[in-house]
């Protein structure tokens, strides 16, 4: 489940926001619960007793503004992903100061939903990176890993290995069909019968040579079957992610 908070003191806009928010997400295969907030107090009073995944949050509000509420958040050190949404393009610097996700100017409204659309595909690849997935090892042994920190998994004969960043290799009983279901197809592919890539840590494709270069220095091979499938997934991903 995904929470997201939607604090705006524009009723309408409020509304609206939270209904296209919910769909997209939920179109993503995400179970989505958004709540609205009319003021940041009450907002921060919510995000105290359950923090949320996400926070729309409008900077110019009455009694408390968007900016104190960043701060807040900031302090507290919840890992909550935070969109600014205000018609004071000019405050954007000032944004910045706040590690923001992304900020959204709403004094145009063609502008509007064109970020609102990239800044949701957006936010569902980086929580497809962030959530932990969990590998069931032997002995009954369950290990959950964030998906941004495993490079590739390749099997042999009826194991399969999870290549990690911090050099750990987690070795498991199975086929590799058997956990493709558990990764997201956002930042997941597989190039090969016996191997599947995270995007997020390509260093470099050699198409002519049928290669992938992967941020670990190991060179993987990339099978003539998922050749387009790879062009297609990566520059959907540079196009979404980066």
């Amino acid at each position: 489940m995904i929470r997201i908070a939607v604090c705006d003191d524009n009723e309408i806009l409020l509304n609206d926001l939270s209904k296209r928010i919910y769909e997209k997400m939920t179109s993503f295969g995400y179970e989505t619960e958004v709540e609205l907030f009319n003021n940041a107090a009450s907002f921060l009073s919510s995000q105290q007793n359950r923090a949320f995944d996400v926070v729309f949050l409008d900077i110019v509000m009455p009694e408390v503004s968007g900016f104190e509420a960043a701060a807040q958040i900031g302090r507290s050190g919840d890992k909550t992903y935070i969109i600014f949404i205000t018609t004071e393009s000019q405050l954007v610097f000032d944004s910045f100061d706040f590690n923001p996700f992304y900020f959204i100017p709403k004094d145009n409204e063609s502008l509007f939903e064109d970020r609102l659309e990239h800044v949701l595909e957006k936010l569902a690849l980086h929580m497809s990176a962030d959530r932990p997935i969990c590998i069931e090892c032997p002995f009954n042994e369950k290990k959950y890993v964030e998906p941004n920190t495993i490079i590739f998994i390749k099997s042999h004969t009826n194991y399969i290995d999870y290549m990690c960043t911090n050099r750990e290799t987690i070795t498991v009983r199975g086929k590799i069909q058997s956990v493709s279901g558990n990764l997201s197809d956002m930042i997941f592919t597989r190039i090969h019968n016996r191997i599947i890539i995270n995007l997020q840590h390509i260093r470099k494709i050699d198409y002519p040579n049928s290669s992938v270069y992967m941020d670990n220095d190991d060179v993987l091979p990339i099978s003539r079957a998922y050749k387009k499938l790879l062009i297609e997934k990566y520059n959907n991903y540079l196009e979404k992610y980066e």
